[in-house]
């Protein structure tokens, strides 16, 4: 990474300090379909006029599930919606 920050005039110290740390973490496999979709939704946020997430972009998520092959079930959009609520608040306290 270093030689990319180079190439492009960034101080690879001061690159490596704006990175988060990323963490690993186990998926337990009954999640891992609505996990993948939730990540690939992760532009998909709907935005009020102030600035705040509203919730994502249901048909965005159509499209998502139709180009990923993924099998739409009412327990995977509850997975994905049960993600949505607890992000919300999250993404919602990043601008105060």
């Amino acid at each position: 990474m270093d030689d990319d920050a180079a190439l492009w005039g960034l101080d690879p110290a001061l690159l490596d300090s704006a990175l988060p740390e990323i963490e690993d973490f186990d998926v337990w496999q009954d999640n891992v379909d609505a996990l993948n979709v939730f990540l690939r939704l992760s532009t998909q946020w709907k935005v009020a006029g102030m600035g705040g997430f509203t919730g994502l972009d249901y048909l965005a998520l159509e499209a998502v599930l139709r180009l990923t092959n993924t099998s739409s079930t009412p327990e995977l959009f509850d997975d994905i919606q049960e993600m949505e609520r607890a992000a919300l608040p999250i993404l919602n306290q990043r601008g105060q």
